[in-house]
């Protein structure tokens, strides 16, 4: 078990540090991807408004639909 706490201390200080370089702007918004064993989620997000600019993901009809399922 306190293997497992480090192992997510680690991620979560390797996590702020990423995040205290990039930034994403109205200009250059930052591309977010997430990946399961079944799908795939993308967001473009612009950190100065704290918005969500855009999201899409392979649960989408329209993107579903284009793989050839």
């Amino acid at each position: 078990m306190d293997k497992n706490i480090k192992k997510r201390e680690k991620r979560e200080k390797r996590h702020t540090r990423i995040r205290g370089r990039i930034k994403g702007t109205v200009e250059r918004p930052r591309l977010v991807v997430y990946r399961s064993l079944n799908h795939i989620y993308v967001q473009i997000i612009d950190d100065t408004n704290g918005m969500t600019l855009c999201q899409a993901s392979s649960l989408e009809k329209a993107i579903s639909s284009e793989k050839g399922d």
